[in-house]
């Protein structure tokens, strides 16, 4: 409209005025596709993911470039926004939040589209990605209704060690991975940065138990690796070193973090990889 009357009534002020609109958008379509150049989005998917269960997804933004920022950046996982105000150069910035990922297994992560709003939100450029990486969702922990058939024993005999717990004193303070109870998240500490931080506790030692999946109760099998991913969860943090069977698979009893994927990764892999007894 205002170009029409430029040209009608002649005004050169109307012609200064449409010529700078018209520049401005030129340059702000240039800037907010400038801005979409050379960065890297990068997943940092929690230890412990179960089906169908909310979970906290980091996502960090990296600047490569060498000397100007990203400003004003928007990256959408399945629908759900993260602003980015302002990445420095050569610097990576990260965030989170929450997905939930349904069924178990290898599972891949969402693509990921990236909206720049710089310089003044006039144009919105977007680019897709597909970052091509896969976790494994681990079987949703449901509670057994006939637990005190296999409970494993009923606590004598217990000692203090420096293993992973829920009980006893501190061992050190760690970043939340997304499966902790609530009661072990250090409060104080999560004020004072940008995640939330742990307290890992020393547990008790107790007889080693091996969980035999084909005794569990249910009515399929689904349902008794439910059942063995809340199994295995508990009685670890009880402080019982856990083995698992399987089918052919056989995994002796242990203790800590690192034991405890492993027998989450079995449970989430099993009868997908081989055929199911």
């Amino acid at each position: 409209m205002l170009g029409l009357a430029a040209v009608n009534t002649g005004n050169n002020l109307l012609y200064l005025l449409v010529s700078a609109l018209l520049g401005f958008m030129s340059v702000s379509g240039v800037l907010g596709k400038w801005n979409l150049g050379r960065i890297d989005v990068r997943f940092l998917p929690p230890d412990e993911i179960y089906d169908g269960l909310p979970t906290l997804l980091g996502i960090e933004l990296i600047n490569r470039r060498r000397w100007l920022p990203i400003f004003l950046m928007e990256i959408i996982v399945a629908d759900n926004p993260l602003f980015f105000s302002l990445v420095d150069p050569q610097q990576g910035r990260q965030k989170s939040l929450e997905i939930t990922l349904s069924g178990r297994g290898r599972r891949q992560l969402p693509a990921v589209t990236l909206r720049s709003r710089f310089p003044v939100n006039f144009f919105i450029r977007s680019q897709g990605l597909i970052l091509d990486q896969e976790v494994t969702v681990f079987p949703a922990p449901q509670p057994c209704s006939d637990l005190r058939q296999i409970d494993p024993g009923g606590g004598q005999g217990t000692q203090q060690n420096r293993q992973k717990g829920y009980e006893g004193d501190i061992n050190r303070i760690r970043d939340y991975q997304g499966g902790e109870p609530l009661k072990s998240i250090h409060w104080k500490l999560s004020a004072r940065h940008d995640r939330l931080k742990v307290k890992e506790l020393s547990a008790a030692t107790r007889k080693p138990v091996i969980l035999d999946l084909a005794e569990l109760p249910g009515s399929g099998v689904e349902q008794r690796l439910r059942h063995a991913s809340y199994l295995v969860t508990r009685w670890l943090r009880d402080g019982w070193p856990v083995g698992l069977k399987a089918g052919s698979l056989k995994l002796p009893p242990g203790s800590g973090q690192q034991h405890k994927l492993l027998l989450l990764q079995a449970l989430a892999h099993y009868g997908q990889d081989q055929k199911t007894p």
